[in-house]
């Protein structure tokens, strides 16, 4: 039987693609994992869940606010809404969830069969609708959660290098040196933001150095080098 291979990304489009509902996709940051679970391979909605260590029970459920007529009522959070919907929750962040609301998180993201609800004020009882599908990302090592929240993403997917659909949208000379330096560890890597930043600043003011130095400090001069070369070659290409 031939060996098969597959990058990070062809993982996680098999598993989305083909209905696996718990997902944690992990690795280097600014590679586009959010953005992946926001807008590939839906059925409905996604909803995003950003974890920080002051969030709270109404954030992933609801709680209540005061509406305009001065009363109080019950607003559901993202987690519940993804569930009626039967949409997807993208819990960004996930090692940052604080213990407040790490049982409560486990209960959102758990198989459907596991999974209920009461609401507080009509007592009905909520489930998640078919369909529903959680993506976690997180920057770092599946060791970092807690093995309850580990057990409940039985998917884990390392992500070392910016998605294709990313670098295609970077002009065609910055291509190959923002997947290159977004890829690689230590303390010379760019996440693929600082490239898009740094276009953007070149285009507006076609000035190499000044924006190299400011949107790539730790890599300016090797930038300029490395797009002096390709200059040059796309010129020796045009005789």
């Amino acid at each position: 039987m031939e060996a098969v291979t597959m990058t990070g990304w062809d993982m996680a489009s098999f598993a989305l693609s083909n209905n696996l509902g718990r997902v944690l996709m992990y690795g280097l940051p600014g590679t586009g994992k959010t953005y992946f679970g926001m807008n590939y391979h839906l059925t409905g909605n996604a909803y995003r869940l950003i974890c920080t260590e002051e969030m709270t029970d109404s954030d992933l459920i609801g709680g209540y606010r005061q509406s305009t007529n001065g009363t109080w009522q019950f607003r559901e959070g993202v987690g519940i809404k993804a569930w009626r919907e039967g949409a997807r929750l993208v819990v960004d962040e996930i090692n940052r969830v604080n213990s407040d609301v790490e049982s409560r998180l486990m209960a959102l993201i758990d198989t459907t069969a596991s999974s209920s609800w009461e609401h507080p004020e009509t007592g009905e009882i909520v489930k998640p609708k078919d369909g529903f599908s959680v993506v976690a990302t997180m920057n770092g090592e599946p060791e970092d959660l807690a093995p309850a929240v580990l057990d409940r993403l039985v998917v884990q997917i390392r992500i070392d290098e910016p998605h294709p659909d990313a670098i295609s949208h970077l002009p065609e000379y910055l291509r190959d040196i923002a997947m290159a330096y977004a890829s690689k560890q230590g303390p010379d890597r760019y996440s693929l933001r600082n490239f898009v930043e740094f276009a953007g600043l070149y285009d507006s003011t076609n000035d190499l150095n000044r924006s190299a130095l400011v949107a790539l400090p730790r890599i300016a001069e090797q930038m300029v080098d490395a797009l002096a070369i390709k200059q040059v070659e796309v010129s020796h290409d045009a005789l």
